[in-house]
C-alpha cells in the first residue's frame, strides 16, 4: 500500500471515534430535555424530565384509580381511568416543590407545564383560573370525618385538578403535604365532584415519592 493511502487510512481511524463522540454527545443532550415516561414495579408511571423554557427539573408519578360512582347508562366509562398525579420540582434556584393533581377520568394529556410567567411589561398578574371545591375522603381502618378542599382547574389541562395552595387567590389554609400524612394511616383517598367520585389506593404512590431526590418537599 502507497504511503500516502497508510496515512490517510491511519487519519481516519482517528478520525472516527471524535465524530461517533460527537454524535452521541449531541444525542444525549436533545435526550436530556425529552420526558421520560417508564412504569414502575409498584404500578406507578413516573414522568421525569427538564423543561427548557424554565430550565425546571420535575418527576411525576401518575397512579390509576377507578371511579366509585359508574356512569349514567348511556355514557360510556371514561377512558383512560381516572389518575391521581404528584408532582416535584426544583426550579433553577434551588427550590422544591410538591403538588398534587387529579382527574375524574378521561384525562389524555399529563404532560408537566411550567408554571406561568409574564410574557412582558403589560401583563401584570397571572391569569384567573376555575376553582372547585372537591370532598376529600381518607378510608383506612378508622373513620375520619371528610373535607372540602379548593381545587383549581389549570388553564393548560382543563381536564384536571390541582390543589390549591395557601395564598393570595387560595381559600385552602393547608398545604396538600398535611393530608398526605392522612393517607399514610388511611390509604385509600376518595374524590368527589358534584355526582363524580373516584377512589385511589395511594400505598404506592407514597412509597415512590419517598424514593424519589426531587420529592423532599413531600416530607414524608
Amino acid at each position: 500500500m502507497p504511503t500516502f493511502q497508510v496515512r490517510a487510512v491511519f487519519a481516519l481511524a482517528l478520525l472516527c471515534p471524535s465524530v461517533i463522540f460527537a454524535q452521541q454527545a449531541e444525542h444525549s443532550t436533545v435526550d436530556a430535555d425529552q420526558p421520560e415516561k417508564t412504569r414502575l414495579a409498584s404500578g406507578v408511571d413516573r414522568l421525569a424530565g427538564h423543561e427548557a423554557t424554565s430550565h425546571i427539573q420535575y418527576v411525576r408519578l401518575i397512579l390509576a384509580g377507578s371511579l366509585h360512582t359508574p356512569p349514567p347508562v348511556d355514557s360510556p366509562a371514561p377512558s383512560p381511568d381516572p389518575t391521581l398525579i404528584a408532582q416535584c420540582t426544583l426550579k433553577p434556584n434551588g427550590k422544591s416543590s410538591f403538588e398534587l393533581f387529579a382527574n375524574f377520568g378521561g384525562a389524555t394529556d399529563l404532560a408537566f407545564y411550567p408554571p406561568w410567567t409574564p410574557a412582558s411589561q403589560q401583563d401584570l398578574f397571572p391569569p384567573r383560573t376555575e376553582k372547585a371545591n372537591l370532598t376529600m375522603d381518607f378510608l383506612g381502618y378508622t373513620h375520619v370525618k371528610p373535607v372540602r378542599r379548593q381545587w383549581e382547574i389549570p388553564i393548560q389541562t382543563p381536564g384536571q385538578y390541582r390543589y390549591n395552595p395557601p395564598g393570595g387567590g387560595s381559600a385552602n389554609l393547608e398545604e396538600i403535604t398535611y393530608y398526605l400524612r392522612y393517607l399514610i394511616a388511611l390509604p385509600t383517598l376518595r374524590l368527589t365532584l358534584d355526582n363524580r367520585s373516584a377512589d385511589f389506593l395511594t400505598t404506592p404512590l407514597l412509597n415512590e415519592i419517598r424514593k424519589e431526590p426531587l420529592c423532599r418537599a413531600a416530607a414524608l
